[in-house]
């Protein structure tokens, strides 16, 4: 099928060398004739104006400078109202609904030919996955036409997927820029939780679906970016029965809605500011690459995808570098987690609305609140 195929870029970075090299390999694209269009969408801020001077001198892209929107709080409220509003006027720049966009930042290094892979073999890769019955059990089929692409996802922390980059049509991509960001800003207010900020990008398009990720986003406080309190909550809810319901939704949803691929090593390359704060912005050597790209095939490998379910989960994050996984799970025997409890699981989230798993619902959410309150009491003592 030909669709119009564009670019959005949003945001800014500091390295002008970095900017050019994001940039390449889109121009190359749409000189080969897969790219209709790169735009680039940004703030009309002047403080901003020697970031995308370098964009201004390349040639052949579209460039919006939109007025910045009013966002306050700490850096991850404004981000994502940053973020949201930015990739609101980024869309508004395709006319079609069914073009198909890939998104990205200007630290964010696509390999020509794993993009052109992407784009090219997008309704195959990312066919939509119909309604399907899985050990007698039916769950809800995906709200996208089409699969979104990602670069990783995690298997045991759901929705926390990379938002850096995404492919998909315009008509599904614009189902993670809800309008309702503000009233979700005091969910944010944890800077422990950072991750919530992805999971905020993904979670509400699935909200009217699977109700029961309601709870998980109002009570994510548990889940606080620290490792060793990460290495005792894992195995703590690995042994909860409902947080196993969870993860089974989520592997639903990553499989009928989801097309995880990061790729071989140097295929995607990212260099944001959050792990380069003290980084010399003038030397592009002494910028390091964000995880999990410097680490993709150890990734892979630890998860050994295909006969087994736990060794993605006991992780302290369970990265997925690509689809086997959640596909797996669903379609082959797992060593490791019986047909039969897989099958219960399941039909366990199928049945939510009935009230089946609020009493072992409300233990997990009490469990997850004391977990952090020991934490809390463990450092102030220390």
């Amino acid at each position: 099928m030909t669709r119009p195929t564009d670019a959005i870029v949003i945001g800014f970075t500091k390295n002008a060398e970095l900017c050019r090299r994001a940039f390449e390999p889109l121009l190359d694209l749409r000189q080969q004739g897969v790219l209709r269009d790169v735009h680039y969408v940004t703030w009309d801020s002047a403080e901003i104006d020697e970031f995308v001077a370098p964009v201004n001198a390349l040639g052949g892209v579209r460039i919006a400078r939109v007025p910045q929107p009013v966002a306050s709080g700490n850096r991850n409220q404004r981000g994502i109202v940053y973020q949201t509003r930015n990739l609101e006027a980024a869309f508004a720049r395709v006319a079609e609904p069914d073009a198909l966009l890939v998104k990205l930042r200007p630290d964010y290094i696509f390999r020509t030919g794993f993009l052109k892979t992407k784009l090219q073999g997008f309704d195959r890769l990312c066919a939509r996955s119909a309604a399907m019955t899985i050990h007698d059990v039916t769950l809800t089929p995906s709200p996208f036409e089409r699969k979104i692409w990602i670069a990783w996802a995690d298997a045991n922390q759901p929705f926390f997927h990379d938002d850096a980059a995404f492919i998909g049509l315009k008509s599904d991509l614009l189902k993670l820029t809800g309008d309702d960001v503000e009233s979700r800003l005091p969910l944010l207010e944890d800077l422990s939780c950072g991750s919530l900020v992805h999971v905020l990008r993904y979670a509400p398009a699935f909200l009217p679906l699977y109700p029961m990720f309601g709870r998980y986003i109002a009570e994510y406080g548990g889940f606080i970016n620290d490792m060793a309190y990460r290495g005792k909550l894992m195995s703590a809810l690995l042994a909860d029965n409902f947080f196993w319901h969870l993860l089974v939704a989520h592997a639903w949803i990553l499989y009928t809605s989801f097309h995880i691929d990061c790729g071989r090593p140097g295929d995607i390359a990212f260099y944001p500011n959050t792990i380069n704060a003290g980084a010399n912005w003038t030397d592009l050597s002494s910028i390091k690459l964000a995880p999990p790209f410097d680490r993709v095939d150890e990734w892979r490998q630890r998860t050994k995808a295909g006969s087994e379910v736990l060794p993605a989960l006991t992780r302290i994050y369970g990265r997925l570098m690509d689809d086997a996984w959640p596909r797996a799970l669903f379609t082959r025997e797992m060593t490791d987690l019986p047909a039969a409890t897989i099958a219960a699981l399941m039909r366990g989230v199928s049945l939510y609305r009935t009230g089946c798993l609020s009493r072992i619902e409300d233990a997990f959410y009490s469990k997850l609140a004391s977990f952090r309150r020991e934490h809390q009491q463990e450092r102030k003592a220390a």
